[in-house]
């Protein structure tokens, strides 16, 4: 791992699971991909768990209040017995007791009782206990930035848990079973992902070769999309300074200041795209472009990230970015990326090009524009290995124009 890469997960590794919508168990466990463990701090390794035990008690509540639900609804199939016949025949258990004049029917009955709500109520038990436990020996240092606080809905779902697990009998434990019902499944998973907290790291998939073998979950993290996050929260910082807050509303980020409202959008289509058609198919959603980032006042602001030294990459990022000035007309649009550093063999004329800006770039202090199709675009070294603030101070002398 570069010192680059070390860098970038420190400064915003912490916020990683949050940022990419990770706000349940499954779509947590589906990031246990990683083949290679990377070193973070037990201050970015702290905040993670912290992150995780909230999605596990969340989980958990969520798997009480659905079989709560079960409880008061669900039936099952049952034999008994009557002179009358109440429900379909079981032939079998009626022929011995038929001369005594009773004769054995399937019926319905209330599940209230069954053994699965005993199972939950053991599980419910022990995920609040060994939560509560780990909370008070995993701290966080430092309160999250506000619009990734979740430290308040931890709380109140942890006050949940502590009262709806007192709806099912104590219980007792087995294995799980693939008849379980979907509530017990998902509290198996919160249970099992409570007790193996400190097991969990970070890590990366291995390029090539033979992967490492490993004997704990590794989170998988994407430094293009740490890098992504990183551009997120300098922009967000520059709003904070100029008295803006900011808030998580559904999936988008929303800056206030008095009546005036600024939405961040991640990865997403933006509305008046002018691609229109595509050949006969009925749905153009997939075709449109995704800008990683969008700042939408009226006309969006469109920051396209990419996280690479090499040449071509960059080459590829500066047509994307001319390419939305077609597609969404928007104020602006940037490519954002740490600068070139190493020599390469240029493919063709635009890599070398692509060099000759980025020359200019750095002569610029890391900001470059140029007019294309009646916009102003802009080239911007942002490097996670300079302070925040000079990389700050580009921002503010980008977005001070728009915003």
């Amino acid at each position: 791992m570069k010192k680059r890469d070390r860098e970038l997960l420190e400064k915003v590794g912490k916020y990683y699971l949050q940022y990419k919508e990770i706000i349940d168990i499954d779509k947590l466990l589906s990031t246990f991909r990683g083949t290679q463990e990377i070193p973070v701090s037990d201050f970015t390794l702290s905040y993670i768990y912290y992150y995780i035990m909230y999605i596990v008690t969340k989980d958990a509540v969520r798997s009480a209040e659905m079989a709560r639900r079960s409880k008061l609804t669900y039936r099952e199939f049952a034999v008994e017995y009557s002179q009358d016949l109440y429900g379909e025949l079981n032939v079998g258990l009626t022929v011995p007791v038929y001369p005594v004049g009773l004769v054995a029917y399937y019926t319905f009955t209330e599940g209230y009782n069954a053994p699965e709500y005993a199972v939950l109520g053991y599980l419910l038990r022990r995920i609040y206990s060994i939560v509560k436990g780990k909370r008070e020996k995993i701290t966080v240092s430092t309160p999250p930035l506000k619009y990734f606080n979740f430290l308040d809905e931890f709380n109140k779902e942890l006050s949940k848990l502590e009262e709806v697990k007192e709806y099912f009998p104590e219980g007792y434990y087995r294995c799980p079973s693939y008849t379980d019902p979907d509530w017990l499944t998902r509290a198996y998973k919160s249970y099992f992902l409570a007790e193996k907290l400190e097991s969990i790291k970070v890590g990366m998939k291995k390029k090539g070769g033979e992967e490492e073998k490993v004997n704990k979950d590794l989170i998988k993290f994407m430094m293009w999309k740490l890098y992504e996050l990183y551009t997120f929260y300098l922009v967000a910082k520059y709003l904070e300074s100029k008295g803006y807050e900011i808030k998580k509303e559904g999936e988008e980020y929303i800056a206030k200041k008095g009546d005036k409202y600024i939405s961040l959008v991640f990865n997403a289509p933006l509305p008046h795209s002018s691609l229109i058609k595509v050949d006969e198919e009925e749905s153009i959603d997939k075709y449109k472009g995704r800008p990683d980032i969008s700042v939408v006042q009226g006309r969006p602001i469109i920051f396209e990230c990419k996280y690479s030294t090499r040449v071509s990459y960059i080459t590829m990022g500066r047509f994307k970015i001319m390419a939305y000035t077609y597609e969404y007309n928007p104020l602006t649009a940037v490519l954002v990326y740490p600068g070139l550093e190493t020599e390469e063999t240029d493919v063709d004329s635009e890599d070398g090009a692509t060099r000759r800006l980025d020359y200019i770039t750095k002569k610029k202090d890391g900001l470059l524009n140029f007019e294309y199709n009646n916009h102003v675009l802009y080239m911007m070294i942002i490097d996670p290995l300079v302070e925040d603030e000079e990389n700050l101070s580009r921002i503010d002398r980008l977005l001070g124009k728009y915003v």
